[in-house]
Parts: structure tokens; sequence; C-alpha cells
């Protein structure tokens, strides 16, 4: 502390030498501790007990697999440390089946506390010949292409479990079961791209502490129920299937990527008997599947439908654009209306682009939209508006124009142009754009 100010003190030249290296050893991920015992001859002998063993970036077009295995297997032959926290892999496991064995249940002996085996490189499945559900100080376990089971009844294994990730891996409603029958303190679990037919039930009732859902592209599902009280984050990328949720009191946060199913348009009524779920939520984000749903059309003899959905508790909402959809700003509209609280919207155009004649927006929505004696869709509390993927169609400029008129108390209005996209770029509109400053001169233009 008395030194001057302009000389600098290396922490090396102030710690003792057992306990430098014992931090170093220890407490480096493990990449960072091989580099360091390459790089300087001070440490060139420091003993490997790191309780980080990350080799997710080992694996490179610089180094052939025979040389990435043979560096984990001095890592793990060398280890002196009693415990090991945490073990990332990303291999392709063909032909070192046995090694990866070996190395994972060497982490099993040390109190491995998160384990990721990602084997996508091989793109095949590695059925691993290793009970996870013996494992009793797992806490996060993710497993990508790599066979997972688990026994009905698992006294000790993976009670400490708190994440579990599956991808590309046979998911059995006995696993399910056995998930949430065992994993009493499980947060979260993902099922991503996983083989499951008919029903995916879950059965949470009695935890307290599960929080996040995420199921993303299992087309061969047809239904999901939830009875999960604490769920607070769902997450759904795929086909409209019919989803029942017995309580919706702590979901807060839902991302809706909807695609279409094999015919063009899916069933309304499908995607209808499922948005009151949704009623609740803080913070939504969907596709313009989602609006087609929820937004009145006109039907019969010019009779309007229109579902009486509300998000009173709405803060944020992003939508994104997917073709085909006969989504406008009229839809956009329609929905925020009914979310007196929101604060921000994010409206992501980047693979899509409006016609160029749009008659039914022309013809019935138009002069709506932009009577200014409608105080219908004012926006009282919204501050914050990006547009992603921003092309200067003349209709991405109603939708501006709609949130400078109808947005008081707006601060930021963001429009995303992709540097890539110049050739889809339409010509400026000089006039319009000028127009719209003077209502509200915050307008930003930024290229991404």
């Amino acid at each position: 502390m008395a030194e001057s100010s302009n000389k600098r003190m290396k922490p090396s030249e102030t710690l003792p030498e057992d306990l430098l290296e014992h931090i170093m050893s220890t407490y480096l991920p493990v990449q960072s501790l091989l580099t360091t015992r390459v790089l300087s001859k001070r440490f060139r002998e420091t003993k490997v007990r790191s309780l980080d063993l990350d080799f997710s970036g080992i694996y490179s077009r610089r180094r052939r697999k025979v040389e990435v295995v043979g560096i984990i297997e001095k890592v793990f032959n060398q280890h002196k440390g009693s415990e090991i926290h945490r073990f990332v892999l990303l291999l392709n496991h063909i032909g070192v089946e046995d090694k990866i064995i070996s190395w994972t249940n060497t982490c099993f002996g040390k109190n491995i506390k998160e384990l990721v085996l990602d084997f996508s490189k091989s793109r095949k499945v590695m059925a691993i010949p290793i009970d996870f559900s013996a494992v009793e100080s797992l806490q996060v376990l993710k497993l990508r292409w790599c066979k997972f089971e688990i026994p009905d009844s698992s006294p000790k294994g993976l009670k400490l479990l708190k994440t579990l990730s599956l991808m590309r891996t046979q998911v059995m409603v006995k696993t399910i079961d056995a998930i949430f029958n065992n994993c009493i303190h499980l947060e979260s679990l993902e099922l991503i791209e996983c083989r499951m037919d008919g029903i995916l039930s879950i059965r949470a009732q009695n935890h307290k502490k599960f929080k996040s859902l995420v199921v993303s592209f299992m087309p061969d599902l047809r239904h999901i129920r939830l009875d999960a009280p604490t769920l607070e984050n769902y997450k759904y990328d795929g086909y409209v299937i019919c989803v029942n949720i017995l309580i919706t009191n702590a979901l807060k946060e839902a991302n809706l990527y909807y695609t279409r199913i094999r015919r063009l348009y899916h069933q309304k009524s499908d995607l209808v008997d499922t948005l009151r779920f949704y009623t609740r939520l803080t913070v939504l984000a969907t596709t313009t599947i989602f609006l087609e749903a929820l937004t009145k059309r006109y039907v019969g003899e010019g009779r309007l439908e229109n579902p009486p959905f509300k998000f009173e508790n709405l803060t944020e909402f992003k939508i994104s654009f997917i073709t085909p959809t006969f989504c406008t700003l009229f839809d956009i509209a329609e929905l925020l209306k009914e979310c007196p609280k929101l604060k921000q919207v994010v409206i992501d155009i980047q693979n899509f682009t409006f016609e160029p004649q749009m008659y039914f927006w022309e013809i019935h929505h138009k002069a709506q939209i932009q009577n200014t004696s409608n105080n219908n869709y004012l926006l009282k509390c919204l501050t914050d508006v990006k547009i992603i993927g921003y092309k200067g169609h003349w209709h991405e400029l109603d939708i501006v124009e709609f949130f400078v008129k109808n947005a008081p108390s707006l601060k930021r209005l963001e429009l995303q142009m992709p540097k890539n996209a110049k050739n889809d770029a339409h010509t400026p509109d000089v006039a319009r754009i000028k127009l719209i400053k003077t209502i509200f001169s915050g307008v930003k233009v930024t290229e991404v």
C-alpha cells in the first residue's frame, strides 16, 4: 500500500509458493493450467488437481482426434486431486468408448457435480454402459447423443440433481416418471430433439424447486400435460400441439416458437385452447402463428370473432415473423392493446418480407389503426421498441409510425438493418421518415 502509484506488484510475487501452486493446480480450469505449464518454467512441474475438467474447446481442426484423446488421457492419469467438480467432453466417441467410460468412472469416484457429455460430432448415439442414477453427487447432467436410462426406483442416486438436459436420445414415459420420482431437487429439465411418442406428462406436483422446462423439436409429441405448480419458465419449439397446464400461478416467462405443421396452416382451435395458460405471463416470445390464433378475423357475413384474452401482467413481448403468414400491424396492435403494463417490444422480421401489395390491410385495417381519434391502441407504459431485420418496406414504416404515435412514454426505438441485406432494402421514403422523426426524434437505425 506504501508503494508509489506507478509501481505494480504481481500477485505471484506476494503469495507464498505453496499457496500459489495450490491455487494454480486446483482452481484454474484444466486447459488454462495446461497452457501455463507449457509457457512457464516455474509451473512446469505443477501437479494436476483441477476441479474443472472442461475439454469442450480442445477439439479443433488443428488437433487430430488421437491427439485430443492423448491429452485427456494424460490429464486423468496425472490427476492427483481428491475431487473433480466438473467434466465437460465434446468428442467423437467412436473407437474410444472404453476411455470415455474410464474417464467418467474416475469422475464418479471423485464426487463429480457437473457432467456434460456431447457426442454430436459422431452423429451417432452412444449407448454408454453407465448407471447415472447411482451417482449421488451429481447436480448437473447434460447428455448430447448419449443414451440415458434411470430405474423406476433409485434409493441414492440423483437425489441432488438440479439440472438435466437430454438431446437426441430416446425418452420413455417411464423415464420421465422416474426422473420426477427420484430427483426431488430438480430445478430445470431440457428435452431437445428427443424421440418420444404420444404424451409428455410432467408430474411435479410435489416438487418445490422445479422452475424451468424446455421442449424443443420433438415432432412425434401430440400432447403435453404439466402438473408443476412451481414452474416459472417454459420454452417450446415445434409444431402446434395440445397443452394442458394444471396450475399457472408461478408461470412468468414463455418462449413459444411455433412452426408450421405438415399442412400449410395449423388447427386454430388447438392453439386457442392453450392461450388461457399464458395470460399471467410477464415475458412472452412467440411467432406469428400465435397472433393468427389470437386476433380477430372477418368471418361469415362480416361478423368479427375475438377470443377474450388479456395479458394484464405482460411487460416484455417479442414476435418473430415466419413465412407464410397473413399477419400485419393490425395483428400486433390487437395483442398489444390487451397488455396495459407492456414496457418492451421486439419485432423480428429478419427472415421475412411483407408483400408489395397488402389488400386486406388496405381495405379493412389501415383506417382503423391510423385513426388519430381512436385511443384503443394507446400504450401508456411502453418505453422500448426494437425492430430486427428492418429493410425500409412501407409497412415497416407503418409499424414505426404506429409506435411513435401511440406510445407517449417511448424512450428508445431502434431499427436494426442487416448489413448483408442491402440488396433487399427498399428505397428510403425520405418524406415519411422525416415526418416520423418530427413526432419522435429518438428513432435510431443501426447496421448489424
